[in-house]
């Protein structure tokens, strides 16, 4: 409340101000002043936006930063209103009497300084310590922010609205990473534009817009940037004005600005000349040393994957056609898998996958230090074919890249840095899990109790093979918690359905309930949770071990219904990422272990294989295999006895070598750990687990540009937008039937 208080009296001291100015000036004299009111009445507009906002409570509370914030928003006011007063003094010290020998030098000062001010409005609000930053990042950042503000500054004849707009803009980008650093613990990707309208859909659900100190301090920044801006536009001659020269020179230099911003950014390799390279495995860190800019066009540029050394076609396909000859020759002829193909020729189980939202175990950060056991019904379930832990691709959000490595068996691993395929690539012609099964025979549905257009599944989902896709207006009436569909209501449906349809299902079910963010104080009081973590009791911690433990009795329910069936079904459960909030722990409590280590704890969750009859050939005595997402499809068909593709079998012989991959690293047949940079040094011993890993994921590397690109060409997404689904009348109200 103090803040508002504030920020409200600012605000009336601004109007005083600004009224007692107005009725000094004569009839003439306001007429001309129009446009310099508007210019104050930004300033005042945005001290009564932040003292209504701290008012209901949307910025934290705070003395210095709101002192500081209007005190800067008044003086700039105030440097509008006395517009007359501050050109004289300008010009005097811009004129060839003065420092400098002539206005334009000083109007490009201001400008740069303009430029600074843009900057440490992007910057402040997230990346609290710029001293921790690259000097030549920072510098570089400055450059490219300075030149954009330039080069429309001049294009508008030296006016300064188009400059203020790229500052406004710079400091709402700024608070936008904040949040989205906040909520996540990742920086805004390049990739996330094209998520854009998946990241709007889900934003108003489970999140606090809280402004913190420092997105004061940033709007504050933005504030001198515009006052700055507008003072370089006070020093234009009024000899310039319709002057025709003038405007020719004014549009040169700033085409010239804008023009060398673009060549710079397309023309010059930010990863490989510059050094500056975002890493997958601590992308915030990359952002915090680099800079928000240039660590986003690095990871821009390198959107298009890249082409893996020594590239063929025609030797990716021998690849594949070598890795599923050893399968074929080895494992294929075991007893095992011959008694289970036999089986699932002659039955066809139901296959479920249930892709839990945020589902994971973080008894793995030493109990929490707080005795927390994790899920205790899927930790201990007895039965199951195989469990594990499963490495992905995905931290604190990025649902839809888990399950394009499920669904496609490819791996973010050669994807590049902020990439969701979903949104960008043209998998019309990926082989993918859903496909298959539908042409053994199956009926396909895919589940997901939220919009549609979330990560383009719609259309998506139709390349993929799925016949139906379930969203969330067929769960209109379906239980809720914080309010988003339960993972329980997404299991009757599941039920429903095994009902009413004998067939062979394939179902894909990727559930909502455990979303982000947990401070919504919305868990009921007898699913609440209390664990004191080091003497503290987390709010947003305890709520989301509270979701967990209802997914877990949600889980128990559903497998206790399925071992009531009369019927054989497949289930497939695993968590899609970690939430946002353990990397705090894994800093803290774990230190001295290798990066590598260190850091694919945070982007592992845990999956099992289980059925409610006995697969023919297997023990089902949940056997610990540790696997990477992309591996998970195969080694199910595996296990099952379901025909593989080339493409499985050659997963299966990759995983000797290469038992795990994933974004952030790689595993090779010792069990050790790598960063992913590691798999390109030299010097390994030849024969060595760590060299035969290497010489695998290139191996993967070129045979998963061939499944996902052919040739290189046509790689963007080209899918067809909703409009082209069709619905038919016979099926479920808002059930979409993908054609």
């Amino acid at each position: 409340m103090l803040v508002a208080i504030i920020s409200l009296v600012a605000f009336a001291a601004t109007v005083a101000l600004t009224i007692r100015k107005v009725r000094t000036l004569d009839q003439d004299a306001r007429s001309a002043r129009r446009s310099t009111v508007l210019s104050v009445v930004f300033f005042a507009v945005l001290q009564l936006a932040v003292g209504l906002y701290a008012a209901m409570g949307g910025v934290a509370n705070d003395v210095l930063s709101p002192l500081v914030l209007n005190a800067v928003l008044t003086g700039c006011a105030w440097l509008n209103l006395e517009r007359d007063l501050v050109r004289e003094r300008l010009l005097k010290i811009a004129g060839p009497a003065g420092r400098f020998a002539h206005p334009l030098i000083a109007c490009v000062i201001l400008l740069f300084l303009a430029g600074v001010g843009a900057t440490l409005g992007l910057e402040i609000p997230s990346n609290h310590n710029l001293l921790w930053m690259y000097p030549l990042c920072l510098l570089l950042e400055w450059a490219i922010i300075t030149a954009i503000m330039a080069g429309v500054f001049f294009i508008s004849q030296r006016r300064h609205t188009p400059p203020a707009v790229v500052a406004v803009l710079m400091s709402i980008l700024g608070i936008v990473e904040y949040f989205i650093i906040t909520f996540k613990s990742m920086p805004i990707a390049p990739g996330d534009i094209s998520a854009l309208s998946t990241a709007m859909a889900v934003a108003g659900t489970g999140y606090s817009y809280i402004l913190s100190p420092f997105c004061l301090y940033g709007m504050a920044f933005m504030a001198i940037s515009v006052q700055l801006c507008r003072m370089a536009a006070m020093l234009r001659p009024q000899r310039d004005r319709g002057n025709r020269r003038a405007l020719l020179i004014n549009l040169m230099v700033g085409i010239a600005c804008l023009a060398g911003v673009g060549a710079h950014v397309t023309l010059v390799d930010y990863y490989n000349t510059l050094s500056i390279q975002v890493y997958t495995w601590r992308p915030l860190e990359s952002y915090y040393r680099q800079g928000f800019l240039p660590s986003f066009i690095s990871g821009a540029q390198t959107i298009k994957p890249p082409v893996p050394e020594d590239y063929d076609m025609d030797q990716a396909k021998e690849l594949i056609s070598d890795y599923a000859d050893q399968y074929d020759a080895n494992r294929a002829a075991s007893v095992e898998r011959t008694q289970a193909v036999s089986q699932f020729d002659e039955e066809k189980p139901t296959v479920i996958t249930i892709m839990n939202e945020t589902f994971s175990d973080l008894s793995i950060y030493q109990n929490l230090h707080a005795d927390y056991q994790g899920p205790q019904f899927f930790k201990n379930l007895s039965d199951t074919l195989q469990r594990g832990v499963l490495y992905v691709s995905a931290f604190g959000g990025g649902t839809c890249n888990t399950e394009f490595e499920y669904l496609t068996g490819n791996s973010m691993a050669f994807l590049g840095t902020g990439t969701y395929p979903y949104t960008i690539y043209d998998l019309t012609r990926t082989e993918t899990l859903s496909q298959q099964f539908r042409d053994l025979g199956y009926d396909t549905t895919a589940i997901h109790p939220n919009h549609g257009t979330n990560w383009n599944r719609e259309n998506v989902y139709s390349a993929f093979g799925f016949d139906n896709f379930l969203t969330i207006q067929d769960f209109q009436d379906a239980g809720k918690l914080r309010g988003m569909v339960t993972d329980a209501a997404t299991y009757d449906k599941i039920l429903q359905m095994l009902d009413e349809n004998s067939n062979p299902q394939f179902i894909f079910d990727v559930t909502m309930q455990n979303h982000s963010g947990y401070d919504t104080g919305l868990i009921p009081v007898d699913k609440q949770v209390n664990y004191v973590i080091d003497g503290v009791s987390d709010p947003e911690v305890n709520e989301y071990l509270a979701l967990i433990e209802e997914s877990d009795r949600a889980l128990e329910d559903f497998v206790n219904q399925l071992r009531k069936l009369d019927r054989k079904v497949i289930l497939v459960f695993f968590g899609d990422h970690q939430p946002f909030f353990p990397d705090e722990f894994n800093d803290a409590w774990f230190t001295g272990e290798s990066d590598a280590v260190h850091n694919e704890r945070l982007w592992q969750t845990d999956y099992f294989i289980w059925a409610n009859y006995d697969v023919a050939g297997r023990d089902q005595e949940s056997a610990q295999d540790d696997l990477s997402v992309n591996y998970l499809s195969s080694v199910l068909m595996d296990l099952i006895g379901a025909p593989l593709t080339s493409y499985q079998k050659a997963h299966i012989t990759l995983r000797e070598a290469l038992p795990a991959i994933n974004a952030t690293g790689y595993e090779d047949k010792s069990l050790q750990w790598y960063l992913s940079s590691a798999a390109t040094y030299d010097g390994y011993p030849a024969g060595s687990a760590a060299a035969d890993a290497v010489q695998a994921r290139s191996d993967y590397a070129k045979m998963q540009y061939y499944e996902l690109f052919r040739d290189g060409k046509d790689i963007y997404t080209k899918m067809y937008q909703s409009a082209a689904n069709e619905t038919d009348p016979n099926l479920a109200p808002g059930t979409t039937q993908i054609k």
